[in-house]
């Protein structure tokens, strides 16, 4: 990543701190004029750090490329980091998400099993489409 390049407040980035440990987290504060960020640290090889806030050069460190949380483990994960950041937006978008989730794979579930054909065994998946 080089210096004038812009980071949004809550990008998460990987990144090597001036100590030599390689952390995940993301960013607090963009300093453009330094070429620095300030990284609260979620992951990291050195236990120590993990909570901590550090501050990393932009050479040092890259974007994690946005990934798409589409199972209910992942946001429940998501909503807990919300929780222990007290990010009460993000948290609300997050619960909002997670029951269309769970409303959507009701119905889905609900589609599936009227259009399946039910024996004395059971629902058989042969005939589901």
């Amino acid at each position: 990543m080089n210096r004038d390049e812009l980071l949004e407040v809550g990008e998460w980035v990987l990144g090597k701190t001036k100590f030599g440990e390689l952390v995940q987290g993301f960013v607090e504060t963009d300093d453009s004029l330094r070429g620095t960020a300030k990284v609260y640290v979620v992951q990291c090889d050195n236990e120590e750090t993990i909570g901590k806030q550090v501050v990393i050069p932009r050479q040092w460190m890259e974007r994690i490329p946005v990934g798409s949380f589409d199972d209910e483990e992942h946001m429940h994960d998501l909503i807990d980091l919300a929780l222990a950041t007290k990010d009460r937006e993000w948290f609300i978008d997050l619960t909002a998400k997670a029951s269309n989730m769970k409303q959507t794979s009701g119905k889905e579930a609900r589609q599936t099993r009227s259009s399946s054909i039910r024996n004395r065994l059971g629902t058989s998946a042969i005939w589901e489409q």
